[in-house]
């Protein structure tokens, strides 16, 4: 068999720390049907910063691909398979993989091959730092509708690219909602740069799958911070092809094995709950989706409505939690529940946390009178509730979580009228 190397490389100056840039590198194999094949250390041609993400393309009925990364040519990483995306559109002769991130410091990629395969184009992106960014509290006049939820506070896209090279549709198709679709990334669930994150997520939406914009109108990290992308009343790319009168919201991270954080999921639910009362729709009914030809939940997940795992397997048999969790906010004139952290009592200490038997809730205080103690699951269902007797300025009590699942919980405090709420992590 026979390798043919190909590169194309194209930088730009931006206004971030580092410069954005692109890379492909490309290669034709000459392989046999059932043979399996693999490369020799092809160099990355570009250095990125905070993390270098990549897509492929391959032409050809190879059956199976896999890549592993290097610093030095010598000392590998495990393979990764390359999967096809779900979200992209069929195009003829050739398919298109998930988008990948891995550690800057990666200089080398190999890829192992099974099956013949005529061409393939790996693409590499470097998103750059991001400065600091604080989400802004959008003007959302509510005195002029119904509603009571306001648009949370979100990171518009001049905060998450403010190079300015990661540009809006000039011509966005408007779509008046009736429908809306959760979905997830099914990219990576830790980073220190989520902005960055959805930088790679336009390029990989605009410049590998041909968008005209980044495909879904909000994104969501795991620490509770809403993203702008495609905004409100806009035609996405997220459904198939079949996104007339849809709102896609994109949960990042891969939730087929893990579930997402309290805080992304206190965020989800404001944003439907804002977008829901907005057009009126019933978070726990369903109606008719034209476009579709479905009758779909107002709250679906990609795969109601079409043939994908997302918004992955350990995620999406919660969407009714989720239902109820917008229905209850709605309800609530969108209050702060108890699926939000808050912060009203004072001198309070939580230790271990993470905790795996026990959790030390220290109250330093002048309060005193019955603490109610309420422990919940990540969607604000009630495990168990107590009450007990405040009465020193220094007391400690006891929350016994030994048999808890592992995962995400939220710890409510209420004492002479206070309450706050704790993220508690069961390891």
């Amino acid at each position: 068999m026979r390798l043919f190397l190909f590169c194309l490389f194209c930088c730009f100056s931006v206004f971030l720390t580092a410069r954005s840039q692109r890379a492909m590198v490309g290669f034709f194999v000459e392989a046999e049907a059932g043979e399996t094949w693999q490369s020799e250390a092809i160099a990355i041609p570009m250095e990125a910063t905070p993390f270098l993400s990549y897509y492929a393309f391959w032409w050809g009925a190879a059956t199976d691909f896999q890549i592993r990364f290097s610093k030095d040519d010598h000392n590998w990483e495990g393979w990764q398979r390359v999967t096809p995306d779900d979200h992209a559109e069929p195009r003829a002769g050739h398919k298109i993989s998930q988008l990948g991130m891995t550690d800057k410091s990666h200089r080398f990629f190999q890829v192992l091959i099974t099956g013949p395969a005529a061409q393939m184009e790996f693409y590499f992106y470097n998103p750059g730092d991001s400065p600091a960014a604080r989400p802004d509290n959008p003007s959302d006049a509510l005195e002029s509708r119904s509603c009571p939820c306001p648009l949370p506070a979100n990171l518009s896209r001049a905060q998450w690219c403010p190079s300015g090279n990661c540009p809006p549709n000039p011509s966005p198709t408007p779509t008046t909602t009736t429908h809306l679709i959760v979905h997830h990334s099914a990219g990576t669930n830790t980073s220190a740069d989520w902005a960055a994150v959805v930088r790679s997520i336009w390029d990989f939406h605009v410049n590998g799958n041909g968008w005209a914009d980044i495909g879904y109108n909000w994104l969501i990290d795991p620490n509770g911070v809403i993203y702008e992308g495609r905004g409100d009343g806009v035609l996405g790319a997220h459904f198939c092809a079949q996104n007339t009168a849809t709102t896609g919201v994109c949960m990042l991270g891969d939730f087929t094995s893990v579930t997402p954080t309290p805080s992304a999921v206190s965020s989800l639910q404001s944003l439907l709950a804002w977008k829901a009362c907005d057009v009126g729709a019933d978070p726990l009914g369903a109606a008719f989706h034209q476009a579709s030809g479905l009758n779909l939940p107002y709250i679906s997940g990609h795969r109601d409505g079409c043939n994908t795992a997302c918004p992955g397997n350990a995620f999406y048999p919660l969407l009714p939690n989720v239902r109820q969790g917008v229905a209850d906010h709605i309800n609530a004139n969108c209050e702060a529940t108890a699926t939000e952290e808050t912060s009203g009592l004072e001198g309070v200490q939580l230790a271990p946390n993470p905790a795996s038997d026990h959790l030390d809730i220290l109250i330093a205080s002048e309060q005193y009178g019955d603490l109610e103690i309420e422990l919940s699951d990540v969607y604000g269902r009630a495990i168990w509730r107590r009450v007990e007797a405040k009465i020193l300025p220094q007391q400690h009590f006891w929350a016994n979580v030994h048999e808890l699942s592992p995962g995400n919980y939220w710890l409510s405090l209420q004492l002479a009228g206070q309450k706050s709420v704790f993220h508690v992590v069961k390891m």
